[in-house]
């Protein structure tokens, strides 16, 4: 009886130990950049053409405008991408736009509050360069997507190479 108690507490001391990560930490950020070698222009076009989208972002379904107008700031889309079976609906709200050169959005689904800024810079070739603010939508979350930061961050590091590869061809 003695052990069985020893352990409850050890488990209930560890599961407190885990939510008090998202008290400490309910958002963090991350960067991710790449080279292209294609003008501005085209890495913009490529990045908003919503028939590639799936060849760079992966388990991409969906991307429908809901309200507004294209790339226009204020404008709501409905995103929709299956990770391992598991179909995601998100809210995309774009913040702001300055075509060809940044667009930052936000975006929410059940689990998560997104920030993210995308910004395209150079001339002949072009800096792709990610930038992300997470924050889980609840404390299990915020402490979930904490020890997730660096799985986030590999995937923006792959998303954006397979752009490159979407962009170069």
């Amino acid at each position: 009886m003695k052990t069985a108690r020893t352990i409850l507490i050890a488990v209930a001391g560890m599961f407190l130990v885990f939510l008090s990560i998202g008290l400490l930490f309910p958002s963090y950020e991350y960067q991710s950049s790449i080279v292209v070698n294609a003008s501005p222009e085209k890495c913009w076009s490529i990045y908003h053409d919503t028939k590639k989208i799936a060849e760079w972002l992966e388990g991409f379904e969906s991307l429908t405008l809901k309200n507004g107008e294209t790339l226009s700031e204020g404008s709501t889309y409905e995103m929709v991408i299956t990770d391992d079976g598991h179909r995601m609906v998100m809210s995309e709200k774009i913040i702001e736009v300055n075509a060809p050169t940044k667009i930052s959005f936000e975006l929410n689904n059940d689990v998560l509050r997104s920030e993210f800024l995308f910004s395209f810079e150079g001339t002949t070739s072009t800096t792709i360069t990610s930038h992300y603010k997470i924050t889980g939508n609840s404390i299990l979350w915020k402490s979930v997507l904490f020890l997730s930061k660096s799985y986030m961050a590999s995937s923006a590091d792959e998303q954006l190479e397979g752009l490159r590869k979407v962009i170069v061809k």
